[in-house]
């Protein structure tokens, strides 16, 4: 009853620069679908683009040559002690995406993100053999597959036009968002798309949380491009040449409500000017609804959960990511590893498993799967352990790996461990995925411990000028953490604790975490991480399995219904 079976395929990641290869899907309205400009028109379109004016030539080169340097790389994690972390070329690496012609759904609840890899690969499939328009990311800008009717016209927009277009790019995490993001940019940076954007600047919602005071949008570009000081008043003349991104708005700690009328009528809402002192969310706000810098286009990228949000704001393209198809997820394995045997065994032991091979859609899963087998699959390898076989045996390999390669000499792991689980508890019931200095200080977590150890391997350190974020790789690599904390407390009450708030939320922020609860405890799964933590409290597995009898008994008269199926 036990078996950690039950932690399955249903996992939702953080985003992570491993998102090497991702599909790209924009869907739009199936009663009137975009058939879009020719080829020919389309070149004549590029070919009527203004030019840059002959005095901003030379500091948009800099705006180029500087956003090339941020973006050509990717960066793969590697929880080895010698090369810590993979550098590529982006441009070596990225695989087109495919935009196909409305998000499935604007309304997606929590369960579509658990779906079934191959349920997933299933609908993909159905509907690219409907009609179904295919497009790259290189056009994902020009008017013909945005909606000119969601544009009031009295802003002279017309289906024709390619300027003031604001998009929406959903997608679970994990799935390629950011990286999507990185490809843009470094294409827009290199001349090979969207030349009718003469500067684009790009935002991390992350970032933007650490900003408590009332910024102006002028202020926000000058910190992050410090050389664009002077020119800024030029650039306000034509906004129909400047793309804003904002990357990450599930991320955001301050609410955008565009149904918030308020903000159009209350004197301190309204952000109008690039001068005027607004909320950032004011910014964000009143650019995408045409209000601020009218005629600027502007990306927003989110995970399902927070597209609620935008439900009433001026969207002309919606799109979503769906992940990788067919022989991509082995090309992923074959890229991730230089020993092509060693990729060759991953992917064969991943395709003969559903429960693995249902992660595959996503490449942040595909990151986890090929970190955590690779070990048993080298030449080194010695057989002491099978190779994971669930979901749970997997994560816990995941941390084994990183307990086995980073020891730590001062300080017990299980201490760290159980600290740095409570904190990762704590984000998961507040749905928080970002953490600062002071969240680590409250769970007796010092900085300093990112200097050496298991610690740094674990929690991904973001640094910048202003502050200091920190992350899991994956968002479910917090919950398995929060997960996994509940079994190295004394305190016996915890798990009661953490199951009185699962039942209180019932929008499926706990679902994943009570999975991996149920999985660990299972002696398999718990057994590697024994070696380095210590024995798990008995009486938590005890509690977990009761629990797991209840849950099963009250649901099992429910088998009837699909939601009681899935329950069950």
């Amino acid at each position: 009853m036990c078996d950690d079976t039950l932690s399955l395929h249903s996992v939702v990641s953080y985003t992570s620069y491993s998102n090497i290869e991702t599909k790209f899907v924009q869907t739009s309205n199936i009663n009137s679908v975009q058939t879009g400009a020719s080829l020919v028109d389309e070149v004549a379109i590029d070919r009527s683009v203004p030019d840059v004016p002959a005095d901003m030539i030379a500091i948009q080169r800099l705006h180029k040559e500087t956003l090339q340097k941020q973006y050509e790389k990717l960066e793969v994690k590697t929880i080895l002690i010698q090369e810590k972390v993979k550098s590529f070329q982006l441009v070596d690496l990225y695989t087109e995406l495919t935009i196909i012609s409305d998000v499935r759904d604007r309304e997606l609840v929590e369960h579509e993100l658990l779906a079934r890899g191959r349920d997933h690969e299933e609908w993909r499939q159905k509907q690219l053999r409907g009609d179904l328009e295919k497009i790259r990311t290189d056009k994902l800008f020009h008017s013909s597959f945005s909606k000119g009717s969601h544009l009031p016209s009295s802003q002279g927009r017309s289906s024709n036009s390619r300027t003031g277009i604001s998009a929406v790019v959903s997608g679970v995490a994990g799935i390629g968002k950011t990286t999507m993001v990185q490809k843009i940019v470094h294409d827009w940076a290199t001349g090979k798309i969207y030349p009718h954007f003469h500067f684009v600047f790009v935002f991390k919602f992350r970032d933007l949380n650490r900003l408590h005071d009332r910024p102006t949008l002028s202020r926000l570009i000058v910190e992050q491009y410090p050389y664009l000081r002077d020119v800024l008043d030029e650039l306000w003349k034509q906004p129909e040449r400047l793309l804003f991104i904002f990357d990450g708005l599930d991320e955001f700690r301050a609410r955008i409500d565009f149904g918030d009328s308020r903000r159009d009528t209350e004197p301190q809402r309204r952000c109008t000017d690039p001068e005027f002192l607004c909320d950032v969310s004011d910014i964000v706000y009143s650019l995408m609804q045409n209000k601020l810098l009218p005629g600027c286009s502007v990306l927003v990228t989110s995970r399902p959960t927070a597209l609620q949000l935008l439900e009433k704001a001026r969207v002309s393209v919606w799109a979503e990511i769906l992940g990788f198809v067919g022989e991509e997820r082995r090309e992923y394995f074959h890229k991730f590893f230089e020993d092509q045997e060693v990729a060759a065994a991953v992917y064969s032991h991943v395709e003969e498993n559903e429960l693995l091979f249902t992660m595959g859609y996503n490449p942040s899963y595909c990151w986890i799967l090929a970190l955590s087998l690779g070990p048993f699959f080298t030449r080194k390898h010695n057989n002491k352990h099978q190779v994971p076989k669930t979901v749970t045996q997997l994560y816990s390999y995941y941390i084994y790996n990183i307990l086995s390669h980073h020891s730590v000499k001062t300080e017990s792991p299980r201490d760290i461990m159980l600290k740095i689980g409570e904190m990762a508890f704590t984000g998961v019931s507040k749905r928080n995925i970002v953490f600062n200095e002071e969240n680590l200080i409250e769970y007796n977590l010092q900085p300093s411990q990112f200097l050496s150890g298991f610690l740094m391997e674990l929690v991904e350190r973001e640094s910048s000028e202003h502050s200091v974020a920190y992350t899991f790789p994956h968002l479910t690599i917090q919950e398995f953490v929060a997960a996994l904390a509940q079994f190295l407390t004394l305190n016996p009450e915890s798990i009661q604790d953490c199951f009185y708030q699962a039942r209180s939320k019932s929008d499926g922020r706990f679902e994943i975490f009570l999975r991996f609860i149920v999985g660990l405890s299972s002696p398999r799964a718990a057994q590697p991480l024994e070696e380095f933590l210590g024995s798990f409290v008995h009486q938590t597995t005890c509690a977990v399995i009761d629990w797991l009898k209840e849950k099963v008994k009250s649901q099992i008269s429910d088998r009837v219904t699909i939601t009681g199926k899935r329950k069950l």
